[in-house]
């Protein structure tokens, strides 16, 4: 009964702008409501817990979408250049479901190495009738190979945080790693000659890079990649590798704000950053003028 009016009075508040009554509603159920409820945005809805950890208990805290800016921004782009577009590091679907929704005759190709996750963007398509959104339970990265990966949720500060192991533990199993290029060869993904790519892969995201030289080179790209310190950590000598494949593959670096930025000024900016955040924000790196 108590899920019900709980979430009768998120489908109220909703669209109300922020409202302390919400918040002190929200306060208390946490704690002894272990359901989904779902979060019912203008466009698309999600399924959302109020479980610590759970990555989508911000949009039930907020009442706001995840990322709404970003998200804006690739479909302005999708749009402007009729492009094809990657979720790589897909989680429950925060980019591709609102993504699906407002380009309905496209096919999206979300990507998640984790089981659970996939689980739940399942869910969420489902939740929404979605029909042209093509999932894969696998990894990306710069060659076909198998890897470690941990899911445990009890080893990560929430459920967007779950990343391949450099070897075996107890909580780890393996899972397929494909580069993008080789998906495109095989055409398992059918890509339009302009590509939008978000990748948010827990610092495998300058192997997923080197694994679609081929589609750099045969289309035109655009990639939202987040700058983690985990990129450092699984990559030896990796400023200047990077600078390298970006002049090698003739790409310009941008903020969000499409300003032209330096590899090695950001990742300065990192090294300077509070050994308690791991990431800085996302860049953008594209094989055109934007």
């Amino acid at each position: 009964m108590f899920h019900n009016i709980f979430q009768n009075i998120i489908n109220f508040y909703i669209n109300k702008k922020k409202s302390k009554i919400y918040y002190i509603f929200f306060s208390i159920s946490k704690f002894f409501l272990k359901e989904n409820f779902v979060v019912p945005f203008k466009n698309y809805r999600f399924y959302s817990s109020t479980k610590k950890k759970d990555l989508s208990r911000w949009m039930l805290k907020h009442l706001e979408e995840w990322d709404k800016d970003k998200i804006s921004k690739i479909k302005n782009l999708i749009k402007k250049e009729n492009a094809s577009f990657i979720d790589c590091g897909c989680n429950y679907g925060a980019y591709s479901i609102p993504i699906a929704k407002k380009f309905p005759y496209m096919d999206i190709y979300a990507f998640d190495a984790s089981k659970k996750i996939i689980s739940r963007l399942i869910d969420n398509i489902d939740l929404n009738k979605i029909k042209n959104i093509k999932y894969f339970n696998i990894g990306i990265g710069e060659k076909n190979e198998k890897k470690y990966f941990n899911e445990n949720i009890n080893y990560y500060n929430n459920s967007g945080s779950f990343k391949f192991e450099k070897k075996k533990e107890i909580n780890t199993n393996k899972v397929n790693i494909y580069s993008l290029d080789s998906l495109a060869k095989k055409k398992i993904i059918k890509l339009k000659k302009n590509v939008i790519i978000k990748l948010d892969i827990e610092g495998y995201e300058f192997f997923a890079l080197k694994g679609m030289k081929e589609i750099i080179k045969k289309h035109k790209v655009i990639v939202f990649f987040e700058v983690s310190k985990m990129i450092i950590e699984n990559n030896k000598n990796v400023v200047k590798h990077f600078d390298i494949f970006i002049k090698k593959n003739k790409l310009n670096l941008y903020n969000l704000n499409f300003k032209k930025k330096n590899i090695t000024k950001v990742f300065q900016i990192l090294n300077k950053t509070d050994s308690r955040y791991q990431t800085i924000d996302d860049y953008i790196l594209a094989n055109i003028k934007l």
